[in-house]
């Protein structure tokens, strides 16, 4: 099982990592830089020149949106190696999965959890398939987003089932209350996740129907549900700033509790400043995939915590007991 929690950790950084080079596509324009798939201009390796490309290649990717457009071999790159990284993440995933198959009887839950991320990676390698047949429809990037959070959803499930019983005592020690402000809080990052797919899908459609206006003009357009996504994350704030302060002051501030909920205000903080930027700034391409990622960071964060605090089932502790915990350290939070 070491083996499947450290490739499980690696692939779930390669995941994030893949959320940010996506987010970087979608900011740079990238997203059709190769006009079909899984071949890009027809080729295996992507040309660097329009040279390279045959002499009707307008007529044949005109309906890509390139009877005009010139041939931009950084963007073309960028979606490319996007690609790639796809396909280490899938390979990670599968190498993941055959690893923890050695142990389903012992651990089923881990191995299914594989299998599920497995499988997510495979339809969600379909959807982004669909994105480029769709030419950059909004819904259908919106559905290649959601299919990330499955999979690092599934990635982190697995992780966490694997290494329940280190993390047991600490969960135990937590109060009733604790448990049920992280599942409401987890909702509430939903939301806001939600109203940013919202706003992503105007700034997409504003970004192509009025070309000649500039990205600091952006935001001037988004429709109202933007202000509210930015109000909105000060509840965030507020509630994980407050388990943190009350893990803080108990004994369980050096554990993976106390750990966990620092990090997660350092990330709402952050984030809210990308907000900031995106806001103030004229909508910075740089801080887009930023702010992708840190969201993707923030619910990860939170799903792990929920996780943990969910005791396994009989059929999964069957095979390895987790020590006790003091009951006395329930009072200090």
């Amino acid at each position: 099982m070491r083996r499947v929690i450290g490739l499980g950790l690696a692939t779930i950084v390669a995941v994030y990592l893949l959320i940010l080079i996506g987010g970087t596509v979608r900011a740079t324009g990238s997203g059709m830089g190769c006009p079909d798939w899984p071949m890009c201009f027809g080729r295996l390796i992507p040309p660097t020149s329009e040279a390279e490309l045959p002499l009707n290649w307008r007529e044949i990717y005109s309906h890509r949106g390139y009877a005009d457009a010139p041939f931009d071999a950084v963007k073309t790159w960028t979606e490319y190696l996007n690609r790639l990284a796809g396909v280490v993440v899938g390979l990670m995933v599968t190498t993941t999965m055959l690893l923890a198959a050695r142990h389903r009887r012992e651990h089923p839950q881990v191995f299914w959890a594989t299998v599920g991320a497995f499988l997510m990676v495979g339809f969600n390698g379909w959807v982004g398939s669909q994105v480029v047949a769709s030419n950059l429809r909004p819904l259908t990037i919106s559905a290649h987003m959601v299919g990330a959070f499955f999979v690092q959803m599934l990635l982190i499930y697995a992780v966490v089932r694997a290494v329940q019983s280190r993390l047991a005592p600490v969960a135990k020690a937590l109060p009733p209350w604790f448990t049920r402000l992280t599942l409401a809080t987890m909702l509430a990052m939903v939301l806001q996740i939600f109203m940013g797919i919202q706003i992503r899908e105007s700034v997409d459609l504003i970004s192509r129907a009025a070309t000649s206006i500039e990205r600091d003009q952006w935001i001037e357009r988004v429709p109202l549900i933007f202000y509210f996504h930015r109000s909105f994350s000060w509840v965030i704030l507020a509630s994980v700033s407050w388990q943190c302060w009350r893990v803080l002051r108990s004994p369980l501030r050096q554990t993976w509790a106390g750990r966990t909920l620092m990090v997660l205000v350092g990330l709402v903080v952050f984030e809210m400043m990308l907000g900031g930027a995106l806001n103030h700034l004229g909508f910075p391409a740089v801080a887009q995939p930023v702010h992708l990622l840190t969201a993707h960071l923030i619910f990860g964060a939170l799903w792990f915590l929920w996780l943990v605090l969910q005791p396994e089932s009989p059929s999964a502790t069957h095979s390895h007991s987790s020590p006790s915990v003091p009951s006395h350290r329930t009072h200090h939070v």
